[in-house]
């Protein structure tokens, strides 16, 4: 965004900027700011997603193929059988747990010799896949009643798996609520209407006037400038004559948004442009720009790591240099918890130490106790 477009007091009147004007130039500075940083997310974010591949995603199987290597070391313990019967049952949620979340990794997501471990430490005797079947059932019911809580609509769970019938009970509940809107406007339209709603009809009708009032000059004012007919060099007549249809497609179309974006890039060369524009149509063009910069900010919000799908989304920070710390930090922590592993595997190999792993292991927490105090944290921060 051109900084030509901002409004320039008049210097020979020495007359301040109105309240709309000064508006239009908060606008136009924060739609350029938001132009920048979505392109520097997004330059971030394929940064982010090469480094995740060369340098995160090594390190973090690293470590986790290490709690794969703990995890069958404690199933084949030959300490098994100094345990209690509480303190076996506790291994045996412990194990569960543990595997659940390296199931629920992509690295070991079709592990079967996992999957068949599972099966051998859950408590109702059921296999993984049966395990995900139930909690994506049960997720179904929890988004089926939330769906037809909020919008009405008759969803059931198996309608989750067949998307055109999600979108058939949709459009039906969207023609059922039009038509409940219909009859609500009809019965509106059938009473009498105060001073009030008529004064207020009346002002949105001249806001409607003054819009296309506006609409209008912008329309005459683009053609005026870009109309080809006069246009000497070939090349260039061509360029007026594509951004003409341009002008015109979104003047037929009511399309003042398009128009205000067309008038404030195509003549970003002139200065002060909106300077001569008064109040009422400053105002037009503010609530315009104020719906491009919610727009933009969306879309700067929908274009982070930490929302797009960046699978290494939790090490973004918009400052490269914190970017860059951050995963160096990570890939160090990675290669301490491999070394934390080890040193678990050494203590379990005696009768004393396998005891006070299990007895020092927290189901739920991110808390060992003294054994490693991390290796928990470790089982479920891998979600790839």
């Amino acid at each position: 965004m051109s900084r030509q477009l901002q409004i320039k007091s008049s210097s020979a009147a020495s007359q301040p900027l109105s309240k709309e004007q000064k508006r239009f130039n908060n606008y136009v500075r924060r739609i350029q700011q938001l132009h920048l940083e979505i392109e520097r997310t997004k330059e971030q974010d394929l940064e982010l997603r090469r480094v995740g591949e060369e340098r995160v995603a090594p390190a973090e199987k690293e470590a986790i193929a290490a709690l794969r290597e703990m995890i069958f070391a404690l199933d084949s313990s030959p300490h098994l059988p100094s345990l209690t019967e509480k303190q076996y049952e506790k291994f045996c949620s412990m194990m569960e747990e543990e595997i659940a979340r390296l199931l629920q990794t992509t690295f070991y997501a079709e592990d079967e010799a996992l999957k068949t471990l599972y099966k051998k430490y859950s408590a109702d005797e059921e296999s993984w896949d049966e395990a995900r079947e139930m909690e994506e059932e049960d997720m179904k019911d929890m988004a089926s009643q939330f769906f037809n809580q909020m919008f009405g609509t008759k969803f059931e769970a198996g309608d989750f798996d067949d998307p055109l019938k999600m979108k058939e009970k949709m459009d039906a509940r969207q023609a059922e609520f039009l038509a409940e809107e219909r009859v609500r406007a009809e019965r509106r339209s059938q009473r009498k209407k105060t001073d009030r709603q008529l004064a207020a009809e009346a002002k949105r009708k001249a806001a409607e006037e003054a819009v296309a009032k506006t609409a209008k000059q912008i329309y005459v004012d683009l053609i005026r400038h870009f109309h080809p007919d006069k246009e000497p060099d070939e090349q260039k007549r061509l360029e007026k004559t594509e951004i003409m249809k341009q002008i015109t497609v979104a003047y037929e179309a009511d399309d003042h948004l398009k128009l205000l974006e067309l008038q404030m890039t195509l003549l970003a060369d002139r200065d002060n442009v909106f300077a001569g524009f008064n109040d009422s149509q400053l105002k037009y063009f503010n609530d315009v720009l104020k719906r491009q910069v919610q727009e933009l900010e969306m879309e700067l919000e929908m274009c982070s790591p930490e929302m797009n799908g960046n699978l290494y989304g939790m090490l973004y920070h918009p400052v490269p240099l914190l970017m860059r710390q951050q995963i160096e930090r990570h890939v160090l922590e990675q290669k301490r918890y491999v070394r934390q592993v080890q040193k678990t595997l050494e203590l379990i190999q005696t009768t004393k130490g396998f005891k006070q792993y299990v007895k020092e292991f927290q189901l739920d927490d991110d808390d060992f106790g003294d054994i490693p105090p991390e290796l928990l944290k470790m089982m479920g921060m891998f979600g790839r």
